[in-house]
């Protein structure tokens, strides 16, 4: 997927949160919307590249 569709995508991905949600957003405001969102897609991706072995459970607890 090259950079635009990337871009078209999230913009999308926008306008469909904002329509259920109901929300307006400033014309303004979108651009800077969109960088956290290409930020929080950055983050995504080096969470899920992370390799876990097989047998890693999340804890039920949190025990310091």
């Amino acid at each position: 997927m090259d950079g635009r569709q990337a871009d078209d995508d999230l913009g999308a991905f926008l306008d469909a949160g904002l329509k259920i949600a109901g929300l307006p957003l400033e014309p303004d405001l979108r651009p800077r919307v969109l960088m956290h969102l290409e930020t929080a897609v950055v983050m995504a991706k080096l969470v899920t590249a992370f390799p876990l072995p097989d047998e890693a459970e999340p804890a039920p607890v949190y025990v310091p």
